[in-house]
């Protein structure tokens, strides 16, 4: 008996093909499409674990018999910029995922500038400048006996040409000395991590932010003399990557968009037990083909023996103590 060949699903841009926000939505043709099954489609969900941390993706799948049903918007061959902003968004994605799973709140992160005398003329120089810098600390650590230094940086220069260097590394050595190393520039910033309730997330999107969006959030091209990239030690942890097509289903999906259950409902049934709670999400549309995109941000306590900041655990529980949640399990279908 032949053994059942694997159903291949065609990589696309999901994000960008679900630009409008769900409440922009009207209720009534919104119920329309669903009525007439013009959203009907096969949904993934991609779960990307990193350290405490957990993003959920879900969003429609296309076998490459339904080609012709992608977002022309999302279609990667569809031009060469649409591929350069996927990998810039990636890339972003990555760079605050690595953060995530490998530093906590006794690493270290600060910015590095340049007075104008030591600006580099080129990205390769404000690079070089980083490799020597990271070499002194490294020599330091080899004569106290620690391991070679962890660290993940993001090298930016600005619309006017002035470069600097975004970091984030271990807290083996104390903050003094790794400011110190540092030759090329006066007004630095150095301080130890913080986490919240989105881990580092708030850190890394500052470091990593996205240069001049447009109005619609979509990626513009750099302006002036405008650059950035970011690079990693070796041997850093990566965050894990998981999908699956049972979690949510088309059923789940209408559910959410009508309001007849609780978004934060349906994930607590997969994601509960692993003492993941959601901080925030949002659920976006294609008005092509009916299509929803939701993307969720979920977050769960330190096990026993981590460090928790005492300072970050007194806002968590102020903000319980706000918080009144809607008790809609009862409406959603079992």
């Amino acid at each position: 008996m032949k053994r059942r060949k694997k159903a291949v699903y065609i990589d696309y841009d999901y994000e960008a093909a679900y630009q409008k926000m769900l409440t922009d939505l009207e209720e009534d043709n919104m119920c329309r499409m669903l009525n007439e099954g013009k959203v009907r489609s096969i949904y993934a969900t991609k779960e990307i674990k990193a350290a405490e941390q957990m993003d959920v993706e879900i969003y429609p799948e296309f076998r490459r018999g339904q080609k012709e049903q992608i977002p022309d918007e999302a279609k990667l061959k569809k031009q060469r910029q649409a591929q350069r902003n996927l990998n810039e968004k990636n890339s972003r994605k990555e760079c605050e995922r690595t953060i995530n799973a490998n530093f906590t709140d006794n690493d270290i992160w600060g910015t590095l500038t340049y007075t104008d005398d030591n600006m580099p003329n080129s990205m390769k120089e404000a690079k070089h400048d980083m490799t020597l810098y990271i070499g002194r600390l490294n020599y330091e650590r080899r004569k106290k006996g620690l391991a070679k230094l962890r660290y993940v940086y993001v090298t930016e220069c600005s619309d006017k040409g002035r470069w600097h260097h975004h970091f984030v590394c271990d807290g083996d050595m104390g903050l003094e000395a790794v400011e110190e190393k540092w030759k090329k520039g006066r007004r630095n910033q150095v301080r130890r991590l913080q986490k919240d309730e989105n881990g580092l997330s708030g850190m890394a999107n500052y470091i990593t932010k996205q240069k001049h969006p447009d109005k619609k959030g979509k990626e513009s091209k750099p302006v002036g003399k405008y650059q950035k990239a970011w690079k990693a030690s070796k041997g850093l942890k990566k965050p894990e990557v998981h999908k699956n097509h049972y979690k949510f289903k088309q059923k789940d999906i209408d559910e959410v968009v009508t309001g007849r259950c609780d978004l934060e409902d349906k994930l607590k049934k997969w994601y509960a037990a692993d003492g993941y709670k959601l901080t925030s999400y949002e659920v976006r549309y294609n008005n092509m083909n009916g299509r929803f995109y939701i993307y969720a941000r979920m977050y769960r306590q330190p096990e026993k023996g981590e460090k928790i900041d005492k300072a970050t655990s007194k806002v968590k529980q102020k903000t319980a103590k706000k918080k009144t949640k809607k008790k809609t399990a009862a409406r959603c279908s079992t």
